[in-house]
């Protein structure tokens, strides 16, 4: 069973390149739990479990250490998540909007929270060598998506169209980050929810300003 999680277990190969069973079903399953989420569907959160749990395990051998914690605080927020809209049925619940105050707190809290996450990271190799036996890849680029991916995840299940933008941030660095550590599936999906992203902030704007005019 282990060796099916492994990113040697190989599913298929396309134009040269090796893609693992976990990668490709952890990949299948964001896009699709993106694309519910961007037409405001309840099983986003269900299928989302399945991704992250997918993603915390291939993460871990690609050391890229603060992705992998991230899978743990997105499984969390997952079950919340799908409780909220279960209780809230989100087509008869109002898009909300970030206060410009709390845009400035998000922003200067984002830059703190990456400074002190990508020194954990940086180090861990050195703290726990028997768990990390590789340092971190990019651990500052990397703790910085982790960081916005939590505060777009909060956003989401709170239903604020700003999640959106951080999104859109948030795929436009991993998609370099995989590209570099040659997880190129990987890496076109993060292009491919970059589109979806912003056609979820795009709807979510525009049901925003029909509900203020």
């Amino acid at each position: 069973m282990n060796e099916f999680f492994s990113i040697h277990h190989i599913f298929f190969t396309a134009l040269g390149y090796d893609v693992s069973y976990i990668e490709f079903i952890g990949t299948f399953t964001g896009l699709l739990c993106v694309w519910l989420a961007a037409r405001d569907h309840i099983l986003t959160w269900p299928v989302g479990l399945v991704n992250v749990s997918c993603f915390f395990v291939l993460f871990w051998q690609l050391q890229l250490y603060a992705d992998m914690f991230l899978q743990i605080y997105f499984f969390a927020t997952g079950v919340y998540g799908w409780i909220f809209w279960f209780r809230k049925q989100p087509e008869n619940e109002p898009v909300y909007a970030l206060k410009v105050s709390t845009r400035w707190l998000l922003g200067a809290l984002s830059i703190i929270l990456t400074a002190c996450t990508g020194f954990v990271i940086s180090n861990l190799h050195n703290w726990f060598p028997a768990v990390f036996e590789h340092p971190a890849a990019w651990p500052y680029t990397d703790s910085f998506v982790a960081v916005l991916s939590i505060f777009a995840n909060i956003l989401l299940a709170k239903r604020i169209w700003e999640n959106w933008l951080l999104w859109v941030t948030v795929d436009i660095v991993a998609t370099v980050i995989y590209f570099q550590k040659n997880v190129r599936f990987l890496g076109v999906e993060y292009f491919i929810l970059l589109i979806i992203a912003t056609m979820g902030l795009i709807k979510w704007v525009k049901t925003y300003q029909k509900q203020v005019n």
